[in-house]
């Protein structure tokens, strides 16, 4: 079977799953007490990765150390890279968004979750009548034990960042457990985020002088914001950089542990 035809399947059978209720059985269950969410931005991540069995092989070996991980700039016109790599994962569920890109180059966002883990809302922001962003956001409910969590995941266009960060501040439903994360582009020139007031009332776990890419650049461009009522579950953040070079991807993975019991 193709992988763009497993794909497809993926996507039905999620879809499924989210119009009955997003409520599925599961041979597993977690006993943690907390999670680990992460974000990675794998620098045009397509065919030509996806054929390299080392290179697939580590970031498999990363992810799994996860529960839920959000995968960005996937460019892969076939659309075949990001199921092969979740067919290496035991035991996650994956979803993807739509190809997104104002240009002939288009992006998707893929996530990736524990079985054990419902999702009960997931809106693709794409196509966006109003055209905001250049990849719009994915916005999707996690329903971890009795735990609710929205996660909003967006890779913004470096550009126009304040103008996708405010479009994106007016979008999202402050209502719950809310958390921002992804490629923000949100500092060196891109962004002041001591001068811009986007998301000023909520909390910036990864700092303006820390550093998540692999270059020689010193700039926090990949970011996790939470509002006032995740970050009363909130235990420990970090940017995973070991063995993470320059032809595995451009940025360093970033991530969060929350407390869900």
């Amino acid at each position: 079977m193709k992988s763009k035809k497993l794909n497809q399947i993926i996507k039905v059978i999620s879809l499924i799953v989210l119009l009955l209720g997003g409520y599925t059985v599961y041979d597993t269950y977690s006993e943690n007490t907390t999670i680990k969410i992460a974000n990675w931005n794998l620098h045009v991540f397509g065919t030509a990765k996806s054929s390299n069995s080392d290179l697939m092989n580590f970031y498999a070996s990363v992810i799994d150390d996860y529960d839920i991980i959000f995968v960005q700039e996937i460019r892969d016109k076939s659309e075949t890279a990001f199921p092969k790599l979740c067919a290496m994962l035991q035991n996650y569920s994956c979803l993807v968004s739509g190809r997104a890109g104002r240009t002939s180059s288009k992006e998707q966002y893929g996530l990736i979750y524990r079985d054990w883990i419902n999702i009960t809302n997931f809106k693709d922001f794409n196509p966006d009548k109003q055209d905001r962003w250049e990849r719009p956001p994915i916005k999707t409910q996690f329903q971890i034990k009795d735990y609710s969590l929205v996660i909003y995941n967006i890779h913004t266009k470096p550009e126009d960042v304040k103008k996708e960060m405010d479009f994106l501040e007016d979008a999202v439903n402050d209502n719950g457990n809310v958390m921002i994360l992804g490629d923000l582009n949100a500092d060196c020139s891109y962004y002041n985020n001591a001068k811009e007031t986007e998301f000023d009332n909520w909390k910036w776990l990864i700092s303006d002088d820390e550093d998540t890419t692999v270059s020689a650049t010193n700039c926090a461009y990949d970011r996790i914001i939470l509002n006032n009522n995740a970050y009363r579950e909130f235990k420990s953040y970090g940017i995973y950089k070991d063995k993470i070079s320059s032809d595995i991807s451009d940025h360093y993975l970033v991530w969060v542990e929350i407390e869900v019991d």
